[in-house]
This record gives structure tokens, C-alpha cells and sequence, in this order.
């Protein structure tokens, strides 16, 4: 499978954590609401044979994608994306972006605060939040077949009533002021080390873009949760935009009038249609950044990566991305830059990314390790040498070893499961392809380590390569 997604990560913890979550002891619930909303209809439906799944649209344009499971037992899940997240907003909203998941999700719902939100769900075994991304807006969750109609009123709660709670919004701002300023009063520990090292990672990978700068302490107050609500609104004011994905074991019979009560009736203007802006910038040239800091623990810092933005996203491309990387980091710089003689205090490391921002392809193979700083020389000097010769030739016994690890884990993928169809599903809603990896085995069988070289040399034709370097100031 080759579907990636930050918010189906988070649905899949909620699913985990489904048991544990929205509890509370001994308290009145509350009715969520009051009045019911004015029912729309499934107005056009269609089977999808090689997902197994009903696509549904709705009489406000709203598209539902249903497919029953048996996988988990009372355990249904729920996933709704559009286009659009951050990358529609500019610099005077950047932190309330960056802060915008942790707090909508302390803010209330339907008229009611966090807390009494709480105590209306006592009891019920449920999960449910709205998140926002540089390029998605996201509703999640899931719950047991028993208190799915709860979820259904929670989702449409939150395109229609997301509720300011001034009482929860302070006590999150002081634990989130806290959390900063303990991380910030102590600028020579290793902790923080690793973090200035990380922070001058994003601000030259991304080409110094003010959107992937790190929150600061300083930056709490630029928040203003009004502006932080009013965003919310405007990420769910119009409904047509969305999928909303369901799997687990519901009842269709059952899942229908909710999915008209609740979602056919969410506001919605059919004739428009949220899209992101592709905001994403990254240094076309080589970039070298040797600097150094004050350390409680002094030690070098490398990171080399080598990025182009122009290799077309696909299945082959992210294997080969993958094993090139592998056999980077495990045979050739394992081999040369050792504990016992260049004094590295771990393992080198590295790792590959291969995927879409937006509407830009993106891949990026790297590697790092942390060494005493006479061997940052010749470290940086042997990663370069041996991206050089991985370019020239992979070595057979190596290709061979690598690919056998990705055909064992690909041969063994397991079908019978939730979330590989959730990934599937929203693939084909991003897409328009169904994918369900049935031609990756084939695809990596008919790979040759001739393919890995050339990999290796279209990665390195941009020139887009990265060298950072953090060592102890004297």
C-alpha cells in the first residue's frame, strides 16, 4: 500500500484508545441536541467492486463511501477530509494555525463547554475531532455500533456549533506557555541542542518559508481564540467539499437514515468547492550550513539530505527511494563511519521520504549521526563519496538483501483489516485510483540494482542537496 495520511494516524490511535476516551465519573449527562436538523437524502449511489464499498452522494453534495467489515467486532470508523487547511491562510494566521488542532479540540460543541461536553458522552465509547493540516481539513473518529448515532450528532455539531469555552482554552494556553518555557530555560541541555539543530533542519529544507518555523514561547501571543474559532467555522461553512469515509461493522439499514438525518443535512453550497494552495518551498541549489552552539554535551550534529521535486510520485519510485536508502545507511556508512574509530556516539542513521505535498511531488533521501567533532570531516567527506558511488553501481549481494526484506513485507500484507481499507479508500478519494497493492510484489520482483543507481543519479540531478552541520562553540 502506498497511501500516506496524518490524519488517518490520528484516527487510528483514536480507534485504540477508543475504551478509554471522553469518560467521566458520576455526573448528570446533558443532551447533545435539542432539535434534530431537517433530513436530506442519498439522492445517487453506486457500487465500487474493487474497494467493495457504496459511494453515496448526498441531496447537499456531500459524498459518503460506506464499507462494511467484520475485522473488528462493535468498532466502526469514520474519516472526512476536503482540501484546503492551512495553506489558505497567510503569515498573520500562522500560529493560530499551528495551535488550531490542540484547541478546537479544548473548545465545546453545541452549546456546551469541554466539560459539559464530557459528561454528556459519560459512558459512551467514543472518539471524534476535527484537525487541520497545511493542505487538508480532517473530521475523525470512531465508536461502537451502539453509540453511533452520538458520533453522527458530534460530527454535525462540529460543522455547525463549535462553541467558545473561555475556562478551557486558559487552562490549555498555561500548560502550553509552561511546556515552552521549560523547554526554553535551559538552552545548553542535550535537549535543546537537538532542537536548535532541528529548527535550522526545517528553516533551510523548507528554504526559510515562515510556515515550518518553530513555535516559540513568545509566539503565544499571536494567538487569539476568537480569530482561532472563526477559522474552524470557515474550514466546515460548506460541507459539499467533503467525503466522509465509514468502515467497521454497522448496519446499512441502520447507517443510512443517519448518514440523511446528520450529514445530508450539514450547509453546503454544491456549486463550490475548497482546494489548497501549494505553499511549499524548498532550496533549489546546494546548501551548506556549518554553525556552532554553546553545549552542556558537546558533540557534532550532521544531516545531509538530498531532495528533487520533480520525480513523479509512484509505487516504484518510493521502493526504490526506500532501498537505496537502506543500503546507504546500513551497508555503506555503517561500514565506514564506526563507533570505535570516528567517535560516533550512536549509530549512523538515515531515512527516505517519497510522497505529494499539495500538488508537488516530493523525495528526499538523508542521513545523520552524532560524532565527536575531529571526525566531521571525514563523515561528511564518506556520506558524499558514497552517494557518489551508489550513483555509479549498487552492489548485487546488498540489492538482493534489501529487496528480499520488501517482498517478505509487501507478500504478507494483510487485507483483513480496517485500516489497510481505510488507507485504500481515501487513495482512491485523493486520487481517483483504486490501489490495493496487488501489483506491488511484481513491481519490486522485476526491480534491478541498475534501477537503484539511476534512482540515485535523477535524485541527485537538481542539485538540491543539503549539508548541515551543528558543532560546540569554544
Amino acid at each position: 500500500m502506498r497511501m500516506k495520511s496524518f490524519s488517518i494516524m490520528l484516527l487510528l490511535l483514536s480507534a485504540a484508545l477508543c475504551a478509554n476516551v471522553m469518560m467521566a465519573d458520576n455526573v448528570n449527562q446533558k443532551s447533545l441536541m435539542s432539535k434534530l436538523p431537517k433530513k436530506g437524502k442519498i439522492v445517487k449511489e453506486s457500487f465500487n467492486e474493487a474497494l467493495g464499498a457504496k459511494d453515496l452522494e448526498l441531496s447537499n453534495g456531500v459524498r459518503v463511501l460506506l464499507k462494511h467489515t467484520d475485522y473488528e467486532p462493535d468498532n466502526i470508523w469514520m474519516h472526512a477530509t476536503q482540501r484546503g487547511g492551512s495553506s489558505l491562510y497567510g503569515e498573520k494566521d500562522w500560529a493560530n494555525c499551528e495551535r488550531f488542532n490542540a484547541i478546537i479540540k479544548a473548545s465545546g460543541l453545541g452549546g456546551l463547554s469541554n466539560k459539559e461536553l464530557k459528561q454528556a458522552l459519560d459512558g459512551k465509547n467514543i472518539e471524534m475531532g476535527f484537525s487541520m493540516d497545511t493542505y487538508e481539513d480532517a473530521l475523525w473518529g470512531s465508536s461502537t455500533v451502539k453509540d453511533l448515532e452520538t458520533l453522527f450528532q458530534l460530527t454535525y455539531l462540529q460543522f455547525t456549533n463549535v462553541t467558545k469555552d473561555e475556562n478551557s482554552y486558559n487552562s490549555l494556553i498555561k500548560i502550553m506557555e509552561e511546556e515552552l518555557k521549560e523547554d526554553e530555560v535551559t538552552p545548553d541541555n542535550l535537549f535543546f541542542q537537538e532542537d536548535v539543530f532541528m529548527d535550522s533542519i526545517m528553516s533551510i529544507l523548507h528554504d526559510h518559508n515562515w510556515r515550518y518555523k518553530s513555535f516559540k514561547s513568545a509566539d503565544m501571543a499571536r494567538l487569539n481564540y476568537d480569530r482561532i474559532l472563526e477559522i474552524a467555522r470557515e474550514r466546515t461553512a460548506n460541507a459539499a467539499g467533503y467525503t466522509f469515509v465509514f468502515i467497521g461493522s454497522f448496519d446499512e439499514a441502520a447507517i443510512r437514515p443517519l448518514i440523511e438525518q446528520y450529514i445530508a443535512s450539514l450547509p453546503a453550497n454544491k456549486a463550490v468547492k475548497s482546494n489548497w494552495v501549494n505553499v511549499a518551498t524548498y532550496p533549489q541549489r546546494e546548501t551548506i550550513c556549518h554553525f556552532t552552539h554553546k553545549m552542556e554535551d558537546p558533540r557534532a550534529e550532521i544531516n545531509i539530505r538530498w531532495i528533487n521535486t520533480q520525480i513523479p510520485y509512484s509505487f516504484e519510485n518510493e521502493i526504490k527511494a526506500n532501498i537505496l536508502s537502506d543500503i546507504l545507511k546500513f551497508k555503506r556508512y555503517r561500514e565506514r563511519i564506526r563507533l570505535d574509530n570516528a567517535g560516533v556516539y550512536h549509530e549512523v542513521g538515515g531515512n527516505h521520504q517519497h510522497y505529494m505535498l499539495g500538488d508537488l511531488p516530493f523525495t528526499e533521501v538523508h542521513t545523520f549521526v552524532t560524532l565527536k567533532s575531529e571526525f566531521v570531516d571525514e563523515a561528511v567527506h564518506i556520506i558524499k563519496e558514497e552517494m557518489t558511488k551508489a550513483c555509479e553501481h549498487i552492489d548485487e549481494a546488498d540489492f538482493e538483501e534489501f529487496k528480499q526484506e520488501k517482498l517478505k513485507s509487501y507478500a504478507n500484507l494483510n487485507r483483513n483489516d480496517n485500516f489497510y481499507w481505510m488507507r485504500a479508500i481515501e487513495h482512491y478519494v485523493s486520487t481517483g485510483e483504486v490501489d490495493l497493492g496487488n501489483d506491488d510484489v511484481q513491481i519490486i520482483q522485476a526491480l534491478t540494482p541498475e534501477d537503484i543507481s539511476a534512482f540515485a543519479r535523477k535524485l541527485l540531478t537538481t542539485g538540491n542537496m543539503i549539508e548541515i552541520v551543528m558543532t560546540p562553540a569554544k
